[in-house]
Order: C-alpha cells, then sequence, then structure tokens
C-alpha cells in the first residue's frame, strides 16, 4: 500500500455490495472519468475471452467526448457464459447509462471470479446503482479493496513527478493472486494520470510500461479470460504534454514504475506464496530466448516447490533450463543462486557450497541467475514459490 496517495483530480471511486459471493463486503465499484479523459485498454490473450472483455474492447472504439464510466464487480467473471453472458453485460452497462444520462459505450466493464458461472445481473445492478450515489474522490482503499478475489490486501501505488511548479500524478491499483501468467498486462489493473496526453502516446506509454512490468510476471503458468489493464488520464488541461517532449518522457518513466511496483505486489501477494523469485536470464542469443528460459524456470513446481522448501536443489532449475526448446545444448550454462555458484558449463559448480546455498534459500527474496554464454540479450521474470496453502486455495475456490 502506498504510503502517501495522490488523489487524480476529476476521477471518482463508488463501491458496494451485491450480497452474493462475499457477503455483506463490499465487491461492486464505479469509476467516474470526466469527459476530457482519454483511455487506453490492453485486453487477455486467452481465447476464452470474457464477456465484459468482448464489450470493453468494443467501447473502447468508440468513446465520446462525455463523462466514462468503469463498471468492474469481483467474485463473477462472467467468463465462458456464451451469449447470454454478453447480454448480461451489455443489459446492465445500458441502465447504468440511462441513469448517467451518457452514451452506452461509455461505460466500460470488467469482471474477476469465477468462471462459468451466469452473473447475478439483478444483484451487480443494484450494487452498482448503490455504488453510484456514493462516489467520491480520494475514495482509492475503498476502490482497491472492493476488486479483491483471493487476494489478502489492496494493492496502490501512488507516485509524484515535480517539474518547476507543476506537479504531476500517477496513482493505481490492482489486483490478482492466482491465474497468472500474463501476455498483456495482468488480471485487473487501473492506473490514473493527471495529465492530458494524446491518444497516441498514451497507448505507446501502456504497451512499454506493460513490457517491463505485468508482461514478466507469473505465479501459476495460467493466463485468465480476464485479464485487463486500463491506463487513463483526466484530461487536465493546465498539465498538457506535449508528444516527443522531456516531460513526456520522464513522466513515461514513471508510469512504468507504478505498473513494476503493481506488478511486484501481486507476485509478493501471490496464493500462498511465502516467497519471491526473480529469474534473470543473460547472455541469450535473442530476447525470445531469454524470456522463454526464465519463463520456463519460473513456472516449474519442481523449482516452485523447491523454492518453498528452502531446498537447493539446483538440478532442477539446470533441467528446466535443458528442457526448454529454445536451448540447443547446456555446455556453456551457468547458474547461481544469490550469487551463489550453483552450476558452471553444465554441471555442478567446483566452488558450490551446500551449507551456503541452503542458507540463502531460505531468504524471502531469491534471485536465480542464469548465464546461457550465447549472446549479450537477458530477460528478467518474477514469480512466487508454489506451497501447500496454493493447492487449498484452489481446490476450494468455488466453496
Amino acid at each position: 500500500m502506498a504510503k502517501k496517495i495522490h488523489n487524480i483530480e476529476g476521477i471518482e471511486f463508488g463501491t458496494a455490495s451485491s450480497n452474493t459471493r462475499y457477503g455483506s463486503r463490499d465487491d461492486s465499484l464505479i469509476v467516474k472519468l470526466p469527459p476530457k479523459s482519454k483511455l487506453s485498454g490492453k485486453f487477455t490473450s486467452n481465447k476464452l475471452r470474457a464477456a465484459p472483455v468482448q464489450l470493453a474492447i468494443q467501447n473502447l472504439l468508440n468513446l465520446s467526448k462525455e463523462n466514462k464510466i468503469l463498471l468492474i464487480n469481483a467474485g463473477n467473471a462472467n467468463a465462458a457464459t456464451g451469449p447470454n453472458g454478453l447480454k448480461d453485460v451489455k443489459s446492465y452497462c445500458s441502465q447504468i447509462a440511462k441513469d448517467s444520462l451518457i452514451k452506452k459505450e461509455n461505460i466500460i466493464p470488467f469482471s474477476t471470479g469465477v468462471i462459468g458461472e451466469s452473473l447475478p445481473v439483478k444483484s451487480y445492478l443494484n450494487a452498482f446503482r448503490s455504488a453510484m450515489i456514493a462516489t467520491e474522490e480520494k475514495n482509492w482503499k475503498k476502490a482497491a479493496s472492493a476488486i479483491l478475489t483471493t487476494d489478502t490486501k489492496p494493492k496502490i501505488v501512488s507516485k509524484e513527478l515535480k517539474i518547476g511548479k507543476t506537479a504531476y500524478y500517477v496513482t493505481g491499483f490492482a489486483k490478482g493472486s492466482g491465474m497468472i501468467r500474463p501476455d498483456f498486462a495482468t488480471l485487473l489493473s487501473f492506473v490514473f494520470i493527471d495529465a492530458d496526453i494524446s491518444q497516441s502516446t498514451l497507448n505507446k506509454i501502456h504497451q512499454d510500461a506493460l513490457s517491463e512490468s505485468f508482461e514478466t510476471i507469473t505465479v501459476d503458468g495460467d493466463t485468465s479470460p480476464n485479464d485487463s489493464s486500463l491506463l487513463a488520464t483526466n484530461g487536465n488541461l493546465n498539465k498538457k504534454i506535449l508528444k516527443g517532449s522531456s516531460v513526456e518522457s520522464r513522466l513515461a518513466k514513471i508510469i512504468s514504475e507504478v505498473f513494476k511496483e503493481l506488478s511486484e505486489l501481486l507476485v509478493e501477494d501471490a496464493e500462498g506464496a511465502t516467497k519471491k523469485i526473480t529469474v534473470e536470464v543473460s547472455q541469450a542469443k535473442n530476447l525470445a530466448q531469454a524470456k522463454s528460459v526464465a519463463f520456463t524456470v519460473a513456472e516449474s513446481p519442481l523449482v516452485k516447490t523447491a523454492m518453498f522448501g528452502s531446498d537447493a536443489n539446483w538440478g532442477r532449475i539446470l533441467s528446466a533450463v535443458g528442457r526448454d526448446k529454445s536451448v540447443a545444448d547446456i555446455d556453456k550454462v551457468e547458474i547461481k543462486l544469490n550469487n551463489q555458484p550453483l552450476v558452471r558449463r553444465g554441471f555442478i559448480d567446483s566452488r558450490y557450497s551446500e551449507k551456503l546455498a541452503s542458507k540463502e534459500m531460505k531468504k524471502k527474496d531469491i534471485n536465480i541467475n542464469i548465464s546461457l554464454g550465447l549472446g549479450k540479450k537477458k530477460f528478467k521474470a518474477l514469480t512466487s514459490d508454489l506451497s501447500e496453502d496454493y493447492v487449498l486455495i484452489n481446490s476450494d475456490y468455488r466453496s
């Protein structure tokens, strides 16, 4: 949670309970954005795209210059629900648009929760209407909490960029603890900017930020059908960003930092996680190889369980590298764990110490460095360990 949350002028939040999966806990969020706001959305690569994702993509292409509203519900993914699922999300979006006197295309829906269950439209519609009445600025903590599912805590990151007498603020929140292997973003992420940025620049900043953050993390190798990332400006004309200016590049860097910190918070709060693990692959022949090897190791159940058990089983790491299809041989592979040598030239390093390696394995932050000895490209993946709690959470998720 951010120590100081910078407010984004003109962005309002309202929350309420649908009284469905989570009882009386708020599980429905409305975000109101001003007419001059601009939105950039990135969505799941999973071919099982949830109904709200389908409608969100469509509506983002047809936004008009009036107020925009985000509708986010937790507890029901409205995925794999067929034509009825799309009909349901269109139904409550149309109702909220009518209530708000704006075009239905300016309503952008998001959902997270159980896949394959019909959406209780009336319950969520009533919740959204209640949330609409309660909207106000500075409601960040309630907003971040309302979208949680198996997360244990809300995740908010907020930063300030001061240039002369002008302060630019970037504040965002995200959720996601399981079914995380994004090819674009995360389960749900919402980041807001106190500035006016052109649509093309906003889209580029968004994609660049994603490639350095959410696209580098994995918890269990699964990509959700509801994954969504939204980057929005409030359209503050007093803070207009000129394309190609130094202010743009500095602000883009701050936005990227917000995305990175949010992605790290997701991994730290991964289902059943006790450790944060960084897998850094270097000296790869190309970026594709570096990324492939990093994720092969980061998603290996044997590697992840060894991390949980603090077992310095370097053979599991080397085996994962060896089975990656991009690796032709392991003769040049070197592996270190928190700078402790494990493997050199494809077999145990003569400097290896079981005692020192085991000591490092007990730490909460673990760095696995893998050198392929083939080129100059590198990639860093972030993951968590795999514990009994992860199995318990996911074997009992719908109960």
